[in-house]
């Protein structure tokens, strides 16, 4: 499996090969974080991993970006989380020479689209990444919440986080194009429920813990 750095990328160029990266914006609750994901016969390894420090400014973010951009010369997309930071932040991450740069507004229909690819890519066993317990946490500790309007709400228990999750969601939603799409099974006139909807408040641990299986396999 590849291993997962969080750690700087002050390192020598690698390879030019089909790199895709996702960026969950945060600053006073949340970190922001960044994660690189290599894709290589529609199977992905995440090579790295960084999370920011609380308070880190966007501008520091962005000098980090350009130097990932550096070392990892061919990122085919750089998905970035724009809720709550507007498209700003993606026009600078251009202007400082990234490219290929798609900002995300994380709409609950949004939400569900990039954690339904996600899901499907853990399925098929497509992502590895060398054992990562705050990363697994992440996982293993979304709640999904099926809501009256038929939208699924995603969310995480009060003291944790799920910005390093968000960041590889993130990452795959951008690499997704040339692998099918997931579409729910349709019997007698109703969709089948993703693993996901469950009664209000709640999670399915035993599926959960299968996935981290999965990544850990």
């Amino acid at each position: 499996m590849s291993s997962v750095h969080e750690e700087g990328p002050g390192k020598p160029s690698v390879p030019e090969l089909d790199y895709y990266a996702g960026v969950d914006l945060g600053q006073k609750r949340d970190p922001s974080v960044v994660a690189l994901v290599l894709k290589k016969d529609a199977r992905y390894s995440l090579v790295h991993l960084h999370v920011f420090p609380l308070r880190t400014e966007y501008v520091d973010v962005l000098g980090y970006l350009e130097r990932v951009a550096e070392r990892f010369r061919t990122v085919r997309r750089w998905t970035i989380d724009e809720t709550g930071v507007g498209v700003p932040f993606t026009e600078l991450a251009r202007k400082i020479g990234l490219n290929n740069v798609k900002g995300e507004v994380l709409t609950l229909p949004k939400k569900q689209e990039i954690m339904t690819n996600m899901k499907q890519v853990m399925e098929q066993g497509r992502l590895s990444f060398r054992s990562n317990r705050e990363l697994e946490n992440e996982i293993g500790g979304v709640i999904a919440e099926l809501m009256a309007s038929g939208k699924t709400r995603f969310s995480h228990r009060s003291g944790t986080h799920d910005d390093r999750l968000w960041a590889v969601a993130l990452a795959l939603y951008g690499g997704r194009y040339d692998v099918p799409h997931y579409k729910p099974a349709i019997a007698f006139g109703k969709a089948i429920r993703p693993w996901w909807q469950y009664p209000p408040g709640t999670s399915n641990p035993r599926k959960m813990n299968a996935i981290v299986a999965i990544l850990q396999s």
